[in-house]
């Protein structure tokens, strides 16, 4: 994904914990991060898209690549939570409970490593002196925020999850973000000079047109069911991120049949296969998702070091 589609995502993972409805308890617990994060939210753009352009760890970090495996013996798929769209497409792929192996990557880790780092971050900020060169700043910790959510989504993205090259040819992979990318620069009023969104009267990107599928998303995140869950057996972050890894691998290959690579492809060949989705529902799909995990991902966290402090 792009700058401004990684910034808006995490900014609709707090609108959903927001809109969302929440028992008392964690009610309590978003409320708290909400207001963290919109005094904090002017970095957001450049933190979130600090992974690719500073630490540039795109080779290992942002993947998790899969591959069908024959003459292999694991074939074991984690479970996310029912309202997955990655869940419900990954099942009906022919991948599904077929044997795989991993070629490259380690993106559950990063992700895990993240939030033990933001954790960490915050318990040194309350256990410093007020002034104490080493406490990390606000502005730090919601930093790492930003980049967690940045590694969430690009487990969302089934080409990072592919071991298929489709950043090769004629680069599937860019066309796809890029469009993305578009639809949000589109609708929404950016300052571009500072790397910020202008905001609307609650403190969100500023909507200033429509699109078919960012007007779903938006309405979306109001209406779906939230749960903390992270699907059954999915212990921690990494656990859940690899769960999401491998619903990816598999709607890669509802969205790509596997007859095509990056040398028969093209971006107009893709915009017209004849799958089961169009690329809209699939872009819908995959977002919402993004967003659902990002939220669930970040009150989890923030929770964490709640319940530290006390």
């Amino acid at each position: 994904m792009k700058q401004y589609s990684h910034a808006w995502l995490a900014f609709m993972a707090i609108k959903r914990l927001e809109k969302t409805n929440l028992s008392n308890n964690y009610r309590k617990h978003a409320n708290s991060l909400i207001k963290w994060f919109k005094n904090n939210r002017d970095s957001v753009v450049k933190g979130a898209w600090y992974p690719d352009a500073i630490i540039k760890d795109m080779a290992t970090s942002h993947i998790l690549k899969y591959e069908f495996d024959p003459t292999g013996k694991n074939s074991t798929f984690k479970k996310l939570p029912s309202t997955y769209h990655l869940y419900k497409i990954g099942k009906e792929s022919k991948f599904y409970r077929k044997p795989y192996k991993i070629v490259k990557g380690n993106l559950p880790d990063r992700c895990e490593s993240l939030a033990h780092s933001i954790i960490d971050n915050l318990k040194m900020q309350e256990s410093e002196e007020k002034g104490s060169p080493i406490s990390p700043t606000d502005n730090h910790v919601a930093t790492i925020f930003f980049m967690l959510s940045h590694y969430i989504a690009d487990a969302h993205m089934p080409l990072h999850c592919d071991s298929r090259s489709f950043s090769d040819g004629d680069n599937i992979h860019a066309h796809i973000e890029k469009e993305w990318d578009e639809a949000l620069r589109d609708c929404y009023s950016i300052d571009f000079d500072n790397e910020r969104f202008f905001y609307d009267p609650e403190g969100y990107p500023l909507k200033v047109d429509s699109n078919p599928v960012i007007d779903w998303l938006e309405q979306e995140i109001i209406n779906r069911k939230f749960s903390l869950s992270r699907g059954t057996g999915n212990g921690n972050i990494w656990d859940f991120i690899s769960a999401i890894t491998q619903y990816s691998y598999l709607t890669a290959y509802k969205m790509i049949p596997e007859s095509y690579n990056e040398d028969n492809l093209d971006w107009e060949t893709f915009k017209g296969l004849n799958t089961e989705y169009l690329f809209d529902d699939y872009s819908k799909f995959l977002l919402i998702d993004a967003i659902d995990s990002i939220s669930k991902v970040w009150l989890r966290v923030w929770i964490r070091y709640q319940k530290w402090m006390k």
